[in-house]
């Protein structure tokens, strides 16, 4: 049986409590890493930058703004990669620390 080498720079993790927010509508979030964001949704192509907002579902004013290039569009789930800011690391990074249930040591 042939493994298959894990190419991703950083580890995704669950998008649990997580949607995208795009011109006023909503999309789950399948997963997420300080390098990107999969989620459902449809109507762009690989190379489209797009502005969103990375809100949690039970306070969606609990949010940051983000641009990212899509990646890979296929099945209904969008794959996309962060103009990275200070901001959206720190609330990803956040997220992460409350899905792992451990305390994040970045940006203290």
């Amino acid at each position: 049986m042939t493994q298959i080498k894990e190419r991703r720079q950083h580890i995704r993790k669950m998008g649990d409590g997580l949607a995208v927010l795009i011109d006023g509508k909503v999309f789950p979030v399948v997963n997420v890493s300080i390098s990107g964001v999969s989620f459902q949704g449809a109507g762009y192509r690989p190379g489209d930058r797009v502005r969103l907002t990375l809100a949690a579902l039970q306070a969606l004013d609990d949010n940051v703004e983000a641009m990212v290039t899509i990646k890979s569009a296929d099945s209904g789930i969008l794959r996309c990669e962060f103009s990275p800011t200070t901001k959206l690391m720190r609330y990803i990074v956040g997220h992460l620390g409350d899905v792992t249930g451990a305390e994040p040591a970045y940006f203290r």
